[in-house]
């Protein structure tokens, strides 16, 4: 992809925390195979040696993927997703044990919301 073909907005509505509307759309070229970058632009940062500006700082707040496309907008919706264990303690109790514990860890994949996104937060595609 040339820097050029990259699709940039910005977020127009936060639908809730798993789901935005960016201002682009199928007319600019987004599709669903498409994957977008949600960030803000932090401080400049300088290089401690040269004194050279490194540039301006991303602060990501999520990735994501096209869930519905219209002309001139699109609803991305988070695709980042973390597996966490839980921890279930059973406790028995019967006429031969006294109160065994049983523990057992089962993962679970948690959908990892969008964060710190406004209305205006920047838009790349990354994908």
């Amino acid at each position: 992809i040339k820097m050029n073909d990259i699709i940039t907005g910005k977020v127009v509505k936060i639908s809730d925390e798993n789901n935005i509307v960016i201002n682009k759309g199928a007319a600019d070229g987004v599709t669903l195979g498409n994957r977008f970058l949600i960030y803000s632009l932090g401080e400049e940062l300088f290089d401690p040696d040269t004194k050279e500006s490194l540039g301006t700082l991303e602060i990501v707040c999520g990735e994501g993927k096209p869930t519905h496309i219209q002309e001139h907008m699109t609803t991305v919706t988070s695709d980042r997703y973390e597996t966490r264990k839980t921890k279930t303690i059973v406790k028995r109790n019967s006429f031969f044990s006294s109160g065994e514990v049983e523990e057992t860890y089962d993962p679970e994949t948690v959908q990892l919301p969008f964060e710190n996104v406004e209305v205006g937060t920047l838009v790349r595609q990354i994908r």
